[in-house]
């Protein structure tokens, strides 16, 4: 059976258990007092919505005027080329499929059980980028950090878990745009005052700290990949807030060329487990990757 009639089959089934997973990690935040800003209907699967998008993102490429046959070849044209072919780039919406459900099959699992999981969010200052420039980043600069905080925690005596993941928004600072690289880390292991020690702060850093109360939800967004503007605001009581739009096309071809360039694995890290785990994920057949997504383990079920 060919891998794109495999996933026509489980479209609906898919899109159940995203949609499923976010209302589990509601209920989870609720049980912990706490609000998930995740709703059900954001989570989106469709086959035809993936190609559309995949067509529109080489669209964007050449209106900007940038190399399109170059982008062409770091990207599937569909499901089966996914099965057939070596692994394209970050830029392809079914690499991108494929990430999500390795993430949320494979990794988040590992942080599911016991005390201490937190999620951290981390940018460094210097890491952002003018529009026009966001080809001078390197992810690797950016996951240094995930492997800095390791390191701090396993010099302070306290073991950890880590599992991070580079995603690049736009961000709006005093009218000036720019791209922001920043890390999405999973961290099982440290109290919240363990970790507070070593995640850097301001004024070179921003960084948020919270309580993981659903894995599968945080592996959700950390998958997101999406081309987001991100700019402050302040409501009419004066508290600031943050609003989310979706890129200009001009700035979402840089965006798309730079993911281009990487791929899956090069933009995520694993910290604190065996040497390659990394690698035998990523090489998950979807199939398979489908079938444990669904619950669905014998090669009988579809």
């Amino acid at each position: 059976m060919k891998l794109s009639k495999f996933i026509y089959d489980h479209e609906f089934d898919i899109r159940d258990r995203l949609k499923a997973i976010v209302k589990e990690a509601a209920d989870a935040a609720e049980e912990a007092g706490r609000r998930h800003k995740g709703k059900s209907s954001s989570v989106r699967f469709s086959i035809s919505g993936l190609a559309r998008k995949q067509a529109n993102a080489v669209h964007d490429i050449k209106a900007a005027g940038l190399d399109v046959r170059t982008y062409k070849s770091s990207i599937h044209d569909d499901f089966d080329s996914l099965g057939r072919g070596p692994a394209k780039s970050a830029a392809c919406v079914y690499e991108r499929f494929r990430a999500r459900l390795t993430v949320l099959t494979k990794i988040a699992p590992l942080f599911a059980d016991g005390e201490n999981v937190h999620t951290v969010a981390l940018a460094k200052i210097r890491h952002r980028q003018p529009v026009g420039s966001l080809h001078r980043l390197r992810p690797m600069a950016a996951l240094r950090m995930v492997s800095t905080i390791h390191r701090r925690l396993r010099k302070a005596g306290v073991a950890s878990k880590v599992f991070g993941i580079v995603e690049v928004s736009l961000i709006d600072v005093d009218g000036t745009l720019l791209f922001e690289p920043h890390v999405h880390m999973i961290i099982k292991g440290p109290t919240y005052e363990e970790l507070k020690a070593v995640v850097p702060r301001r004024p070179r850093h921003n960084s948020r700290i919270d309580p993981v109360y659903h894995a599968g939800g945080s592996g959700l967004y950390f998958t997101k990949f999406q081309p987001e503007t991100r700019s402050g605001y302040e409501d009419d009581r004066g508290n600031q807030g943050r609003q989310r739009n979706k890129m200009q096309a001009s700035e979402r071809a840089e965006w798309l060329a730079w993911y281009a360039q990487y791929g899956i694995p090069e933009l995520m890290i694993l910290k604190g487990f065996q040497p390659g785990l990394m690698r035998q994920f990523m090489n998950a057949d979807l199939r398979e990757l489908v079938r444990e997504f669904l619950g669905r383990r014998s090669r009988g079920m579809g």
